[in-house]
């Protein structure tokens, strides 16, 4: 369900996008656009567009926490779990997530995994599966954002349930 949120995000800053330019650019007629835009109207197609990319990446968060907290019987693991560095693969930014089972029984394991630049600032949330890890064992697996980054700086678990 990552890839649909994903492409709703992508969407949604594409839409964001080709608002500004039709806002900046006009029509040959001299509305809207060229040196008779003001700059108010600049600024409030931009904000637009950083509210819409903003709301829809919340969307994504909002989607990742509500698919978490679907799982019935599971805990919390967030302390088997790890995530290394982050690497480019195409347009999009991936980190390998190992994890730990240490219990006594496989187990699968649900997690979110947060992108985020230098600042701190959250960039992408996905949610990913690693299952049926033997009890003692570890696990990996590997987090793909859902869209192209700007900057990501790391990667970061936000949540992981073991079940």
């Amino acid at each position: 369900m990552a890839s649909k949120y994903g492409r709703t995000l992508g969407a949604l800053s594409i839409a964001a996008a080709l608002a500004l330019v039709s806002t900046a650019c006009g029509d040959d007629k001299g509305s809207g656009g060229g040196a008779g835009s003001t700059p108010t109207a600049i600024a409030s197609a931009l904000e637009s567009a950083g509210s819409e990319a903003k709301d829809a990446l919340s969307s994504a968060s909002a989607a990742a926490s509500s698919k978490l907290a679907e799982i019935k019987g599971g805990l919390d693991a967030t302390a088997d779990a790890t995530v290394g560095p982050i690497k480019a693969d195409g347009d999009r930014t991936t980190a390998e997530v190992t994890v730990e089972n240490k219990t006594g029984k496989t187990a699968d394991y649900t997690l979110a995994v947060e992108f985020r630049d230098a600042s701190g600032k959250l960039l992408d949330a996905i949610v990913m599966n690693i299952d049926n890890v033997e009890a003692g064992k570890q696990a990996k697996g590997t987090a793909k954002s859902n869209r192209k980054l700007t900057n990501p700086s790391k990667a970061e678990i936000g949540h992981a349930i073991r079940h």
